[in-house]
């Protein structure tokens, strides 16, 4: 049984080759939060049934307890990235009473646990509280339905609702896996709470954070590097367009290259309009002859106010593009199309900029040279916790950064020397991002990252049905 909790994970586990490869072997159950769309479409010729996945209230206490934990172990873990949200929390609560009361109690209890026994304590607890008070039986009579050799997590991160099913299937005696979901997620979120069995990670110094984090109840063994089927389309030239058909549909003319700027999401990357207006300014510069175009890509699960009149501004403009993104905003879900559209943005663009991004992978990917911005919006004073520059600083970036395969601006400067330099010199990073690409990902960086999934949970179904 998959456990789909948010659309988030339709692009690893549907739309990749993952349910063919698993269905060769297995009988596909899907518990999903989403009832309709193109789950249904992509699924149904490999897929038993797809259940929907109810959202239960749980007990207030459990809840609280688990917030605790949730504190104690960002007190713990205490990287970059959490510090930024810890300043974020202290902003949420800023004039609420109530809140600033809870967020305190729950800072102030947790001091004592943020320690990796008090922890491991505390969340043996948490799973027993959520077992004994879990609101609903639903999911006990279903597994005994089912009977599942496997209960699989797509995502141990998106997804609350996941978790409380996660809990009962294992409470229960079946076998759990899950995927950690990103390369940052061991390093800005908190605790895995729901007992997995094993986890498959992006590479091996994801699978040594994780057993350094999680030692006292999880095996080295029972953690595979498989790399993630996020980039399994990069290499699949199945979605591989010509030029000509990207460009027509993007509306551009196939004489001009494009620079490709992805934006970060709001509210974590305050007032970015002002650094793609920055860009924008920089572009107009450039000889009209030789100017590319720049194409924005913005983040559609947070995109602020200010970008959406920015791409109204530039709505007829000859340079800027600002696409439509593929997506489905009810669900978290992109759309099969959009696969498409992005893999060739990243193919045949002449340039990829971002803040700081797994992005830069993808472009490292098909060979692209790229800029990371580490310098504040122009005209903006952010408060410090939020500076634009600490994110090229986060603990899991710091080895691309150190790898040279990207290009720091710390200033507008560097930022038009950057630009410049790449259009002119495309291949100048190539032979760090080969280096780095390989160093991280030895081999699983392919089209095969889905299928190597597929392949090792249905191993565990045989095994398990023995």
């Amino acid at each position: 049984m998959l456990v789909i909790a948010r659309g988030e994970a339709i692009r690893n586990f549907v739309f990749s080759d993952f349910l063919k490869e698993l269905n060769k072997l297995s009988t596909i159950s899907i518990l999903s939060s989403i009832p309709d769309g193109e789950i249904i479409d992509y699924s149904s010729p490999y897929v038993k049934q797809i259940i929907p996945l109810k959202k239960y209230k749980e007990n207030s206490f459990v809840v609280f307890f688990r917030e605790i934990i949730h504190t104690a172990h960002y007190r713990w873990n205490w990287t970059n990235a959490v510090k930024y949200y810890w300043h974020r929390h202290n902003k949420r609560v800023e004039g609420k009473f109530k809140e600033k009361i809870k967020l305190l109690a729950w800072r102030t209890l947790g001091l004592p646990l943020a320690n990796k026994k008090g922890l491991h304590i505390t969340t043996i607890i948490e799973r027993w509280f959520s077992w004994v008070f879990r609101p609903t039986k639903d999911f006990d009579k279903l597994f005994d339905q089912i009977k599942p050799d496997i209960v699989f997590n797509c995502s141990h991160v998106h997804g609350v609702d996941a978790d409380l099913p996660m809990k009962i299937a294992s409470r229960m005696g079946f076998k759990t896996g899950t995927f950690i979901f990103s390369w940052d997620n061991l390093f800005t979120r908190s605790r895995i709470f729901p007992k997995y069995d094993f986890f498959f990670t992006w590479h091996n110094e994801m699978r040594s954070h994780l057993f350094k984090i999680y030692e006292n109840e999880i095996n080295l063994d029972d953690i595979y590097v498989t790399g993630t089927p996020q980039f399994d389309f990069h290499f699949n030239k199945r979605y591989y367009w010509d030029k000509k058909t990207l460009y027509k549909k993007m509306g551009l003319k196939i004489s001009r290259p494009y620079i490709l700027y992805t934006t970060g999401m709001h509210p974590v990357f305050l007032e970015e309009d002002k650094m793609v207006n920055a860009v924008i300014d920089i572009l107009k510069r450039i000889k009209k002859s030789n100017r590319p175009y720049l194409v924005v890509r913005t983040y559609i699960k947070g995109n602020s106010n200010e970008m959406i009149a920015l791409s109204e501004k530039y709505q007829n403009d000859d340079d800027v593009i600002f696409p439509t993104i593929m997506w489905d905003k009810n669900w978290n879900m992109p759309l099969f199309e959009d696969l498409f559209i992005y893999t060739n943005l990243l193919r045949y663009t002449s340039l990829g900029i971002n803040a700081a991004s797994t992005v830069s992978i993808e472009l490292m990917i098909h060979n692209k040279p790229i800029i990371n911005l580490g310098f504040e919006p122009p005209n903006s004073s952010l408060p410090y916790w939020t500076r634009f520059s600490q994110h090229v600083d986060y603990e899991h970036y710091r080895p691309l950064v150190k790898s040279k395969g990207v290009a720091v601006a710390k200033s507008l400067e560097e930022l038009e020397y950057s630009i410049n330099r790449s259009l002119n010199h495309p291949k100048y990073l190539e032979d760090y991002q080969k280096l780095f690409l390989k160093t991280l990902f030895n081999d699983s960086l392919d089209r095969f990252s889905a299928k190597r999934i597929g392949k090792i949970l249905n191993q565990k179904a045989i095994q398990n049905e023995k």
